[in-house]
């Protein structure tokens, strides 16, 4: 018995009863098709189980059919980068594009030939040779966060509002009673966090309450982060508030501080820069700033997209830095607001 042969666009297009074009725009989601008339070309491409060539579709087009997805080497197992990498992958559907996640060890000399239509990239480290050499592919690269002024720049970027953000936290601090602020910064040389940080020396010169910066070395142990913290206490004993910046700190702070005699908020009011799924579930839960990073993956590559697509999106998206505002989380580690 003779096979039944596939069906083709120009069956999909008859059906529906529009043109091979249209047909084709509605089922990529490229171009400007009425939502009915897409509607009406994807019942018909159902009907007759219609499946799109994409392989031969990106090689007419000369394209990979991929983006490079980049993270900072040795962080990708931390909360923020996953929810950012769901979120990449997520601006890709319907778009019959795959997301490449590039090996922090790949060899920068080898990055041109990485087979990827455009890249997506976090938080790029300054001096990276691999992140540069991405920098400097000629393809189209969209970063979550500002670059450091030693990189080559992106072609496009979205980035959280991390003056504001770091304004917030403070106030909110000050509202509560705070009189001395610590701030606990990570080991790394990215943009969110230099921003973050001027934006707390700028804040407490204008408000007049001292906020000290404590520097980490890398990732503490338990016993490494009970003298950080005894140090803070030691060095700076008027200090009755802390934002605590790198992912992950927040519960083993809160800890210390019981171990060396304080409560939270009573003695010691406790925020941290960035949210995670163990904040809310201690006690008492810690109050955060929520990043975004599903929100940063999904417009970055969203903005990726249409630079590769090319025509009016690509003049929206190139050379463009686009902000958008984090979300503070009020929890039980900071005091009432004074009235």
């Amino acid at each position: 018995m003779p096979s039944t042969p596939p069906s083709t666009l120009q069956d999909v297009a008859d059906l529906s009863g529009v043109s091979r074009g249209t047909a084709s725009r509605a089922l990529t989601g490229s171009g400007r098709v009425s939502a009915e008339t897409r509607a009406r070309v994807f019942e018909a491409a159902r009907s007759l189980r219609y499946s799109t060539n994409s392989g031969a579709r990106n090689l007419r087009r000369a394209r990979a059919g991929s983006i490079g997805l980049w993270l900072p080497g040795g962080m990708n197992f931390m909360e923020y980068y996953m929810n950012f990498a769901v979120g990449v992958v997520e601006s890709t559907k319907d778009r019959e594009l795959t997301v490449s996640l590039i090996p922090a060890d790949f060899p920068a000399s080898k990055a041109q030939s990485l087979h990827v239509d455009g890249f997506v990239m976090t938080d790029v480290v300054s001096g990276d040779e691999l992140a540069r050499a991405i920098l400097e592919s000629g393809r189209p690269v969209v970063t979550s966060e500002l670059v450091p002024l030693d990189m080559p720049d992106p072609t496009a970027v979205v980035a959280g509002d991390h003056r504001g953000a770091m304004s917030i936290l403070l106030k909110r601090l000050r509202s509560g009673g705070a009189t001395s602020i610590a701030v606990i910064r990570p080991p790394v040389n990215q943009m969110w966090v230099r921003m973050a940080a001027q934006a707390a020396a700028d804040w407490a010169a204008a408000s007049g309450i001292p906020v000290s910066f404590v520097d980490l070395a890398g990732v503490p142990s338990a016993e490494e982060l009970h003298q950080i913290i005894q140090q803070l206490g030691a060095q700076h004993p008027d200090v009755d508030a802390i934002v605590c910046m790198p992912e992950g700190l927040g519960v083993g702070i809160l800890s210390t501080l019981r171990e060396l005699g304080h409560t939270v908020p009573d003695d010691i009011q406790l925020v941290s820069y960035t949210d995670s799924l163990t904040l809310p579930i201690v006690q008492p839960p810690i109050s955060a700033m929520d990043l975004r990073a599903k929100d940063a993956g999904v417009r970055a590559g969203e903005m990726l997209i249409a630079l590769i697509e090319g025509g009016d999106a690509y003049a929206l998206a190139a050379e463009t830095v686009e902000f958008f505002d984090l979300i503070y989380r009020e929890r039980s580690s900071t005091r009432p607001l004074r009235k």
